[in-house]
């Protein structure tokens, strides 16, 4: 070990040993035991960092030292690096110009690679480092900003197969076995508090190394192991979290400008991307589809299940069809089918039902167990005695009508209706009943017909495999048509659970993946389809080529505005087949810095302004020099996704007038010509408001407590800690009901209930609206004052709750009364530990209580 003139150098060796653990510690929450013994390498990386630097801008590199640790910074075996980290340096550089050199903590074991660390920053070897929470042993080394850039908990991990635990019964299933290691002393604390909190009884499974956790557990020798959420083992997903820590970038002593610069980057990224910690948490953390895992006797059921008769009422490719040559079933039904197979282990068999009046009783005479391609209409499922399983696609229904046709006028237009669409669909007298939605498609292109109905993905697939020109499409709803499965009555609840679990653990990469390769028509099959369906028109078309070249010599030009003329109309046949979403379409030319960008009616998506050139008919708009214009109106992401994208799917917000806020997802793909270099970019943007503020909904009840509306414990205890380290908490108090178990016992549970909201009731009129007050578990509330309070004040306020007690009504209405016992510490602005200051309120508590109840009592801190 090189010893230089420093502050570290310095340090005994006993002191730097357990200084290394510590960062070795707080850089790796679970360090894999492969990584032990493994000798480490140091090398530098240069990573670019997208974007255009302005003009007398220097770029500076900034050399980040890292240890390699799956999901924070590793590097890939093809050179590559990844992880939470990286991905959010690089945001980082989009606001700063950074670029990067990456540095690896060379060491035999993980001690010594945090050895290596601090002795490359000391050294000047490098600038930065990720990863560190914070410590008083490390803050007398480092810098550390005000903003931490993501946050680990500790979590109860159990496997994603056969378990006994789940996030809904982890309290009632009596007492758990948990696997922890030895040497976690910190998390062995963190987890008694959790289990004290919520009277979870539980045995300890003590293990020795990081494997065994997991060995242990799928041996069920244990329900769970404890574990770090940012430290994901593969085969297990977390089902509780608990005592989250932030983590930090921390520079050497003293180098503040680089510091200050990343504190004031990472604010920026707040503003403008809330939910960027949460995306990339997702991302390299989170097990998608874990919760939606098969209980092991759901597992059984299905292998040992016969074989399933799938019911196939009505062709409409590409949803569903059977092959006209070999007679195979085919389409996305098809593909879901054999993901279910796959994925549960139940076997299907496909029968065609034919046609029929009375379509309930051909599904029971056909003896099927389900029907796939049903609407999620739930009068159709109720008609045909079927229940729904979740949706595995969505489709839209068009207006399908012939180009020479005006489609705001059909009052005496002949329709063509296929046959399922019947009883769905309001006919005419005028109205002929086909076979099959292609049938339909084939009579309005020929002219037997006006118009018909279709979806938004059989319509452009008949179109082309039948290279049927004539026909135009507007959407007849913005509201989307769901596709499901239909369970025919009576139906296996565990059967139903099943399905449902499997299709809605889907990944969204995943369903998308079985929709598109179902979706689009293979170039050979469409030719081949065409030129066997249609013979006789080829030999007359091949006759009327010769014709039309002869003509084109010597009207080339007329020839060239009709040819302009036709593709405009296919122009906007497709732009009005793709505004049926509510999605916004585009595609970016890199040469000709040209975006066109589709604008369907009603789109909440707009997520440019209003400038470029648009069509005739307003379905879409050209912008000239995008680049420039999206980077000024809009945030450097946005610009990433739609010019350059480096993620194939983001979530960003944006603002189209000053206080209304949206949210929008940009889907995109870079497009490469044969040599592989990028041409241009197309995507879509799809409005994703809902689902971002569901979102932000769940996470609001998920830190109040479902009874009282108060802060759960959990989040009581992470907001108080934040006041009272900050030194602007003026008292914490904890108050108890007096012989609530009486209440139970006398009145019944329903009124203890009631009896404890009105004690929440009492406390929020108590107190200001900005301090903390929470319900810590049963009939125990605490309150953490925000700010400086003087003893009078608080005196005052406490002996108004005791005086008046809380009053409720028992199960006659009968007014009943309980009284209140309070402990309290003052603080006056002073920086204590939540846990220090909740013992000494606690413990005023229990003097109150000893003194006979129904009174506080108030101590000023204890310095211990």
């Amino acid at each position: 070990m090189v010893v230089g003139i420093s502050r570290i150098a310095r340090f005994s060796v006993a002191a730097r040993i357990i200084l290394a653990a510590l960062l070795a510690c707080t850089l790796m929450s679970i360090t894999p035991a492969t990584n032990d013994g493994a000798a480490g390498r140091a090398f530098a990386d240069t990573a670019s960092t997208p974007g255009t630097q302005s003009t007398g801008f220097e770029q500076r590199v900034v050399r980040v030292g890292y240890m390699d640790i799956p999901g924070m910074l590793c590097r890939n075996a093809d050179g590559t690096l990844e992880g939470y980290t990286y991905d959010y340096l690089q945001r980082i550089a989009q606001f700063t110009g950074w670029t990067y050199e990456f540095v690896e903590a060379e060491g035999e074991t993980t001690n010594d690679q945090a050895i290596d660390l601090i002795n490359m920053l000391e050294d000047g070897r490098i600038d930065l480092e990720g990863g560190m929470t914070y410590s008083p042993a490390l803050d007398d080394m480092y810098e550390y900003p005000r903003n931490s850039y993501g946050t680990a908990h500790t979590s109860l991990f159990v496997p994603n197969e056969n378990a006994k635990i789940t996030s809904t019964n982890l309290f009632t299933e009596g007492p758990l076995n948990i696997a922890l290691s030895s040497s976690a002393k910190l998390r062995r604390e963190e987890l008694a508090y959790f289990c004290e909190k919520n009277n979870l009884e539980y045995t300890t499974v003590e293990c020795s190394t990081n494997n065994e956790l997991a060995e242990r557990t799928i041996s069920e020798e244990a329900d769970a192991f404890l574990g770090v959420d940012i430290s994901p083992v593969e085969g297990f997903h977390v089902v509780a979290t608990f005592a989250g820590r932030p983590f930090f970038f921390a520079a050497p002593k003293g180098d503040r400008a680089i510091i200050d610069e990343i504190d004031q980057t990472i604010e920026r990224i707040n503003e403008s991307n809330p939910q960027l910690q949460d995306s990339l948490y997702k991302k390299h953390f989170a097990n998608n589809g874990a919760g939606y895992a098969l209980s092991s006797d759901e597992a059984e059921f299905a292998r040992n299940h016969d074989t399933l008769r799938v019911g196939i009422i009505a062709e409409r490719a590409p949803l569903q069809s059977f092959d006209r040559l070999t007679g195979e079933f085919e389409g996305v039904s098809q593909g879901m089918l054999d993901f279910l197979s796959q994925k549960t282990g139940l076997s299907f068999e496909v029968v065609r039902i034919e046609r029929s009046d009375d379509m309930a009783s051909a599904i029971r005479e056909a003896g099927v167990d389900l029907v796939a391609g049903i609407d999620g209409n739930d009068t159709v499922a109720s008609t045909l005695g079927l229940s729904l399983s979740a949706p595995y696609m969505t489709t839209n229904l068009l207006l399908v009508y012939n180009r020479f046709v005006d489609p705001d006028d059909l009052s005496n237009r002949k329709l063509a209706l296929s046959w399922e669409l019947e009883s769905a669909l309001p006919a005419n007298d005028s109205t002929t009943i086909y076979g099959s939605m292609e049938e339909c498609f084939k009579a309005v292109n020929d002219g037997r017909a006006d118009y018909t109905y279709g979806t938004s993905y059989t319509a452009p697939y008949y179109t082309n495999v039948d290279g049927l020109s004539n026909l135009l499409t507007l959407p007849t709803s913005t509201e989307a048509i769901e596709v499901c499965f239909g369970l025919v009555h009576p139906v296996e609840p565990d059967l139903l659970s099943i399905i449902n679990k499997s299709i809605r653990g889907l990944s969204t990469e995943e369903l998308d993946s079985i929709v598109y390769e179902n979706v689009l028509v293979d170039s050979e099959e469409q030719v081949g389809a065409f030129l066997a369906s249609h013979l006789l028109e080829f030999a007359i078309a091949a006759i009327a080529i010769l014709v039309v070249v002869i003509v084109l010599l010597v009207l080339y030009l007329r020839s060239r505005v009709l040819a302009n003329r036709r593709v405009r109309e296919e122009n906007l046949r497709f732009q009005k087949l793709y505004s049926l979403t509510n999605e916004l379409l585009f595609e970016y030319s890199l040469a000709a810095d040209t975006l066109i960008m589709s604008n369907p009616k009603g789109s909440r998506s707009r997520v440019i302004a209003s400038v470029g050139e648009e069509s005739d008919d307003g379905s879409y708009r050209i912008i000239s020099h995008a680049h420039a214009l999206i980077a000024a109106d809009a945030d450097p992401e946005m610009l990433d996704a739609l010019t350059s994208p480096t993620n194939s799917s983001v979530d960003l917000p944006y603002e189209p007038r000053p206080g209304e806020k949206h949210w929008v997802r940009i889907a995109s793909h870079l497009v490469t010509n044969d040599e592989g270099r990028p041409i241009s970019v197309i995507g879509k943007i799809t409005s994703v408001d809902d689902e971002v503020r569901e979102k932000m909904d769940l996470s609001d009840r998920a830190r109040h407590d479902g009874l009282t509306g108060l802060l759960n414990w959990a989040t009581f205890c992470e907001q108080a800690e934040k006041l009272l380290e900050s030194g602007t908490c003026g008292a914490m108090l904890v108050i108890d009901t007096d012989d609530f178990k009486s209440v139970n016992d006398t009145y019944g549970h329903l009124t203890g209930d009631v009896a404890l909201r009105e004690t929440a009731e009492e406390l929020r009129g108590a107190f200001r609206p900005h301090d903390l007050i929470g319900r810590l578990g049963g009939d125990e509330f605490a309150v953490c004052i925000d700010g400086p309070i003087d003893h009078d004040q608080l005196a005052e306020r406490c002996a108004r709750l005791v005086g008046r007690g809380v009053t409720f009504d028992d199960q006659h209405g009968v007014e009943r009364t309980i009284t209140l016992s309070i402990g309290g510490v003052e603080l006056a602005g002073i920086t204590i530990p939540y846990r220090e200051a909740y013992q000494q309120a606690d413990s005023a508590l229990y003097r109150a209580k000893a003194d006979g109840k129904d009174r506080f009592v108030l101590e000023r801190l204890r310095e211990n």
